[in-house]
This record gives structure tokens, sequence and C-alpha cells, in this order.
């Protein structure tokens, strides 16, 4: 019985230091990876300025107008629909 337990312990340890090694992966592509909402924030950037409004971002942010653009679109998708249901 023991010789076995002894030949399995080397197949555990390295099924053990496979899941450590993936954890670690994991770990880090998820400290790597960056999503919409992290960024740097050093500084600011100007947008857009119209009629003396200038919309500002975060200097770090990536294509800044764009999430100008879907704030105001989601915006007003969830302004037409609730205005549907009050309405209807």
């Amino acid at each position: 019985m023991k010789a076995k337990n002894s030949h399995d312990s080397p197949e555990k340890e390295s099924l053990v230091s496979s899941d450590k090694n993936e954890l670690e992966t994991n770990q880090e592509s998820k400290g790597n990876s960056k999503g919409i909402l992290s960024y740097s924030s050093k500084g600011t950037q100007s947008v857009v300025s119209l009629f003396g409004v200038e919309l500002i971002a975060p200097s770090g942010l990536k294509n800044p107008g764009i999430v100008y653009v879907a704030f105001i679109v989601i915006n007003l998708f969830v302004f037409l629909v609730l205005r549907s249901f009050i309405s209807g």
C-alpha cells in the first residue's frame, strides 16, 4: 500500500505544480489586461469644444469620443424605452 502512495506522490505533486502555474498565469493576465475603465489618470485631454463648453477626459483614456457618444446613445435609448412604457 505504501509503494502505491509513494508512486502516486510525484504525479500529485506535478498536478499541484501545474495548477499553481495556471493560477499564476491567470493572475498575470488579469493584471495586464485593461478594460475600458482601467486607465491612468495623468492629466486631461480635450475631446470637444462647442459654444464655449469643453468636454475633457483623462489623458490615459483611449478613444474618449467613442465613450462620450456611447454614453449619449445608451441614455437616449433608455429614455425612449421608458417613455414608451409610461405613455403606452
